[in-house]
């Protein structure tokens, strides 16, 4: 009874032991391999959500701003012409082109974003009236017009003062309304001299020129009718470029373009997409000015985003992107239709070093330049023979 006793107060062998310390530490290895994947997957996922967000608001604020782009400045009198005016916050006198959307713009107008992105320019009106504009009954006088309906004004809209025949060099200059009669239309400054049919333009009280750029991984926005965005000392200053999209690090635009007939009249179809600014020296097509812009009936566009550098485990020593992304634009063809006779690509590698070491989302859209295509066939007393 005694030896019995004795033999089951022994407790556990050293094997006994050794196999129960083998099968924990089994156990926590599966449980940090487990635990290891979740972060990875809930990294990944995170990451992806990150840049998906970014990118949609950034996409979605460039779309809106297009989709508008060309209102109130569509008539053949005046559209590609230049506008010179004075911003309302840095009082700057600054000259934008009257285009609907400018793709990368001169460098003075506005200065180059991330190295490998593009830069655009958007253009239009805010006012309820007509944008073929209203004829004057009278000649012109210093700050003051004579106009067919008067009361279509309201103070404080920005008017545009154009002669009947448009002039081969074309440079405007904006007035402001002071006040408004029947039929005459106080402004400031005013245009003196023009003649009876000449045409002014009304862009309501707060038309938008809006400048996109890539800087610094962001989405940003200067504000042209308050800041001189072309100057290249606002381009670090935060409250001028604004950003409005985080993480935003390439964006790429091409116009799409009815190039057919160009002895013709337009079918109203995009044939090319190119990033050839109408009426610019590298546009070769031999249209007049608006009949370039005329033409110009859709701009595509994307954006790359990326998934955010402060979130944690955004960096990935695993290196999950390979190559850089690609969109429509990416390949160059000549043979299918539309055509994209010139590759716009991604590059990735100029800001970054271990860019290979972050997700990616690209986005991509094409928008219609609406206000503009219907004015293809404008008729002479708009300045156009049809386009």
């Amino acid at each position: 009874m005694k030896a019995s006793t004795r033999r089951f107060s022994n407790g556990f062998s050293l094997i006994e032991i050794m196999v129960g310390l083998a099968i924990g530490m089994a156990a926590v290895v599966i449980m940090m391999q487990m635990l290891s994947n979740s972060d990875a997957s809930k990294r990944i996922a995170a990451g992806g959500s990150d840049a998906q967000m970014n990118g949609n608001l950034a996409l979605y604020s460039l779309e809106r701003d297009i989709q508008a782009s060309g209102y109130g400045i569509s008539a053949f009198n005046i559209l590609g012409c230049n506008v010179t005016y004075k911003t309302s916050t840095d009082k700057v006198n600054v000259t934008v082109p009257l285009a609907p959307a400018t793709i990368n713009p001169l460098i003075s107008t506005v200065p180059a974003g991330d190295s490998g992105t593009d830069t655009i320019l958007v253009v239009y009106g805010s006012s309820s009236g007509s944008s073929e504009g209203d004829a004057l009954i009278a000649n012109s006088s210093s700050g003051s017009y004579q106009v067919t309906t008067g009361t279509s004004f309201n103070i404080n809209d920005i008017l545009i003062a154009q002669t009947s025949v448009r002039p081969t060099t074309c440079n405007l200059t904006t007035d402001m309304v002071t006040n408004v009669g029947a039929s005459t239309v106080s402004v400031n400054p005013g245009v003196s001299g023009l003649p009876v049919g000449s045409i002014i333009y009304n862009l309501g009280p707060t038309p938008v020129v809006h400048a996109y750029a890539v800087r610094n991984g962001n989405l940003t926005m200067c504000d042209y009718t308050a800041y001189d965005c072309s100057n290249s000392s606002y381009t670090s200053n935060n409250n001028v470029w604004v950003p409005i999209a985080a993480n935003i690090v390439a964006m790429r635009a091409q116009y799409g373009r009815d190039t057919t007939n160009p002895s013709s009249t337009m079918t109203g179809v995009v044939s090319t997409y190119d990033q050839t600014t109408p009426a610019s020296s590298a546009d070769k097509s031999g249209w007049t000015p608006y009949c370039s812009w005329a033409r110009t009936l859709s701009m595509r566009l994307a954006l790359v985003a990326r998934s955010s550098s402060t979130q944690s485990g955004a960096y990935d020593k695993s290196t999950p992107t390979i190559m850089a992304p690609t969109w429509s634009g990416s390949t160059a063809t000549t043979s299918t239709t539309p055509t994209n006779p010139t590759a716009v690509t991604f590059d990735l590698s100029t800001n970054n070093s271990d860019w290979q070491s972050y997700r990616y989302k690209t986005l991509e859209t094409t928008v219609p330049l609406r206000n503009a295509i219907w004015q293809g066939g404008q008729a002479t007393y708009q300045g156009g023979s049809g386009c």
